[in-house]
């Protein structure tokens, strides 16, 4: 995998699908490696993950980051990465980009390593929590929406919970928590505690302060 940096606040990136068959596994690493040092040398390039396939299977994900959709067109419409992709047909037996994003898969940047699951969840608490409480809090003393159905209340607040937190909340939680979700030693018992510890005390006190003010 190619990396130039760890966490982004505005990234974009798509999921492409290979095809390959076994006897062309060795070509397809070394096309691969030829179209990840092309993208490198692009502006906003953050870096390529490449995801072999499963047991007896034949099929290869390719994750690319960019720091902005813009720079992620211009690295998709380039002449170079078009010219490598006509001479990988010839390697790979089909190819389609399965997903296009820039939303929640920029919560937990997989360079190094991904956060186990249980930093996840507590980091997405940090940031789910106080949005949706003060979103509720919000509606309750405007009480525009007093005269809406409960599932287009619901709805809506789904909607504007999902918009912060992908542009705004969870990429300044991701950064906030950047040294405990990738340590430099990411099986120190004590710096994992610690960081939990912080995350459920904060947690703690918003909870304190939410309940004074509802």
């Amino acid at each position: 995998m190619v990396k130039k940096q760890l966490y982004k606040h505005d990234t974009s990136s798509y999921v492409i699908e290979h095809e390959v068959s076994s006897e062309k596994e060795e070509e397809f690493k070394q096309w691969q490696h030829k179209i990840t040092q092309a993208a490198s040398q692009f502006d906003g390039y953050l870096g390529t993950t490449v995801c072999p396939p499963v047991e007896h299977g034949n099929k290869w994900y390719i994750i690319v980051q960019f720091d902005s959709p813009d720079r992620l067109t211009n690295w998709l419409e380039s002449n170079i990465r078009r010219n490598l992709v006509e001479i990988g047909k010839q390697v790979f037996l089909s190819s389609k980009i399965t997903h296009f994003q820039t939303g929640l898969e920029r919560w937990f940047i997989k360079q190094e390593a991904q956060p186990p699951a249980w930093k996840q969840i507590l980091a997405t608490l940090l940031g789910l929590y106080p949005t949706v409480m003060l979103l509720s809090l919000l509606q309750g003393s405007l009480q525009w929406t007093s005269s809406w159905e409960f599932a287009d209340v619901m709805l809506l607040s789904n909607f504007l919970s999902c918009c912060l937190l992908t542009w705004l909340v969870m990429p300044f939680v991701a950064w906030l928590l950047k040294a405990w979700l990738q340590p430099k030693n990411r099986h120190s018992t004590q710096i994992n505690w610690i960081g939990a510890v912080l995350v459920l005390t904060a947690l703690g006190l918003m909870r304190s302060v939410f309940t004074h003010s509802s």
